[in-house]
């Protein structure tokens, strides 16, 4: 009787374990519904370059070069850099006025950059279209300061900000 007693136990057992799995099947299968949202991002970072100094006379150095380097990550499917230029002033003399303060850039992919060296008055599209989507590409925007005896001596300060900007 004790055997009976446990067999029947392990057989309600055994069953119950499987009733739900049948009783939840549904004919042709079961699904599940997924949806998922990822917000768009970008990220602009000075890799190196972030503090420029040149050091030229009219004589023995009239022109000097430097770099900066500009990261950029995205998921967007594209993205822009554009550098917002201040004045470049020694005294009241405006090394960017009087062209004597030149950029260009390097674009990482596709994207259309400065071939040229322009002088860089007030906003200036740095790199424009570049393919986006990546966690992380550099761009080079080269500076070239050339002066001659047009120029007064002293010190000049000049601060530019760059902006990426995504095209989700």
């Amino acid at each position: 009787m004790r055997k009976g007693v446990i067999w029947l136990l392990l057989l309600l057992f055994a069953t119950s374990c499987f009733l739900p799995v049948v009783g939840f099947a549904k004919k042709g299968g079961a699904g599940v519904k997924v949806k998922a949202r990822v917000g768009g991002q970008i990220l602009i970072e000075i890799a190196s370059g972030d503090e420029i100094s040149f050091e030229v006379d009219p004589v023995m150095n009239p022109e000097d070069t430097a770099v900066t380097e500009i990261v950029v990550r995205t998921n967007a499917a594209k993205y822009s850099i554009i550098g917002k230029f201040g004045e470049f002033l020694i005294g009241d003399y405006d090394l960017i006025e009087h062209e004597k303060f030149f950029i260009r850039s390097k674009a990482p992919g596709s994207g259309k950059a400065i071939d040229d060296w322009i002088v860089p008055k007030g906003e200036v599209v740095i790199l424009k279209d570049e393919d986006g989507r990546t966690p992380g590409e550099t761009t080079i925007v080269e500076y070239l300061l050339k002066v001659d005896f047009t120029v007064p001596p002293g010190e000049g300060r000049l601060e530019i900000v760059y902006t990426a900007v995504p095209a989700f």
